[in-house]
Order: structure tokens, then C-alpha cells, then sequence
């Protein structure tokens, strides 16, 4: 890659290419889930979303950027009030150049920092390597193994505080 990578909070202007972004995940993974149906969205309400986990101490949304595109996203949702769940995607063209890595550890950086969490956690399909290696070499233990739809997962957990 000749052009640089930018690692950055997400902007109320990046709500409709936040919105692309997860579509295109979607369509090129069966390992990336997204909570809510994003067909119910548009950019504005994506764009109000954004303040919104802005403007708390609790929930995260960053994003990588190539080329005025954006290529990868990380979120921290705050499950209660120490816990938050990450959830981590590049897409396919973009993943092996350490776009997941630096995105996960924006992420730990923001949870020390600046988040009043005290854990980061995390759920991967087994399957799953790559994000494993990412998740582990940033200081993710795996901590519980469950099914899904018969499909296998492993729980990770970081201390942040």
C-alpha cells in the first residue's frame, strides 16, 4: 500500500460510509455479525448513532480509512457498567497488512485511557485464526468455549484497568 492508513473516531459525517462499510462485511464473511438489521438504517440515523457513542465513556466506534474509504471498523459496546464487548472487521481486500491490529489496540488504548471500563471482552468463532492470532497478540486470553448453532466460540477477555 503506497497511501497511508488513518486510525480514527468515528465522525457523524462517516454515517452512511460506516453503513457501507458493514453492509460489504456482511456480504464477504459469515463470521462478522451485526446486532441490528442494517437495512432499517440510513446514513443520518447511522450519523446520530455516531454522536451519540461519542459523546459516552463507555462505547467505541473507530475506524481504519485507505484512500478516503473506509476498510475496517472496531466497536466497544458497554454491556454493563465495567464490561464492553469489542467487535473487529477489515474487509477482505484490506486484512494481512496489520489493519486489524491497529485497530484493536486503538481500542485497549481508548478502554485505558480514556473509557471507564475495566474489561474488554470478546466472542470468535474457533475457526477463526487469524482474529485469534490478532486477539491474543495484543493480550486477549481465551477464557470459555461454547456453541452457537453448532458452530464453536471462544470467549476472550482483557483487563484494561
Amino acid at each position: 500500500m503506497a497511501k497511508e492508513v488513518e486510525f480514527r473516531l468515528a465522525e457523524k459525517a462517516d454515517g452512511q460510509a460506516v453503513l457501507d462499510l458493514l453492509k460489504a462485511l456482511q456480504t464477504e464473511s459469515d463470521t462478522f455479525l451485526v446486532d441490528s438489521d442494517l437495512s432499517d438504517l440510513n446514513g443520518p440515523m447511522e450519523a446520530q448513532q455516531i454522536d451519540m457513542i461519542n459523546h459516552t465513556r463507555t462505547n467505541l466506534l473507530a475506524v481504519a480509512e485507505y484512500d478516503s474509504e473506509l476498510v475496517g471498523i472496531v466497536t466497544v459496546d458497554e454491556v454493563d457498567e465495567s464490561r464492553g464487548e469489542v467487535g473487529l472487521a477489515v474487509l477482505a481486500g484490506f486484512q494481512g497488512y496489520s489493519i486489524g491490529t491497529n485497530l484493536m489496540e486503538l481500542a485497549i488504548d481508548w478502554a485505558k485511557d480514556f473509557s471507564q471500563l475495566d474489561q474488554l471482552f470478546l466472542t470468535v468463532f474457533s475457526n477463526n485464526g487469524p482474529a485469534i492470532h490478532v486477539y491474543e497478540k495484543v493480550g486477549f486470553q481465551r477464557t470459555k468455549v461454547m456453541a452457537q448453532n453448532d458452530r464453536e466460540l471462544i470467549e476472550m477477555k482483557l483487563d484494561v484497568h
